[in-house]
């Protein structure tokens, strides 16, 4: 699945929420935080030394991929001082949302999908045609889904 899609997708699971991918309590979150969730990840709290411009978009590129991580010229007009001028796709996509779709309302969810449809055609290689169990990094997300769906499968039957 491609993120755009996601996105759109996750809208319709999460109340739109800035400044976090995603409260449980609130059943909340960002763009990223919406995509997320429509591909079923889990989000666990994670304290690291990281700066809040890391902190804010962890772990996106081990979902969709090492794209996300490009430095682009931001599709919007923030003043230079303020945002930088280029910036990772990942780190747009979390200011165009919070700051642009929720603070100021002068973008849609809409119109971030798009921009995000129009980065992907540039930047996300289609899937290799190889097997996903040869990329160690691939077979290790994939052994962790099966782990924790057998762990769901338990914890059910046992609830049952």
């Amino acid at each position: 699945m491609k993120l755009s899609d996601a996105i759109l997708l996750g809208s319709t699971i999460l109340t739109p929420q800035a400044g976090r991918q995603y409260s449980s309590q609130t059943q909340s979150g960002c763009a990223l935080g919406m995509a997320a969730v429509d591909l079923g990840c889990s989000f666990q709290r994670v304290f690291c030394r990281s700066d809040d411009r890391d902190r804010r978009t962890l772990g996106v590129e081990e979902v969709w991929g090492v794209w996300v991580l490009r430095n682009v010229v931001r599709p919007c007009d923030c003043w230079r001082l303020r945002i930088p001028h280029k910036m990772r796709i990942k780190d747009i996509i979390a200011h165009i949302f919070d700051y642009h779709v929720m603070a100021q309302k002068d973008w849609t969810l809409e119109q971030l999908v798009a921009w995000v449809k129009k980065v992907e055609h540039d930047f996300d290689p289609p899937p290799a045609s190889r097997d996903i169990l040869d990329d160690p990094t691939l077979r290790r997300f994939v052994e962790e889904m099966w782990r924790r769906e057998l762990e769901w499968e338990m914890a059910r039957d046992l609830a049952a």
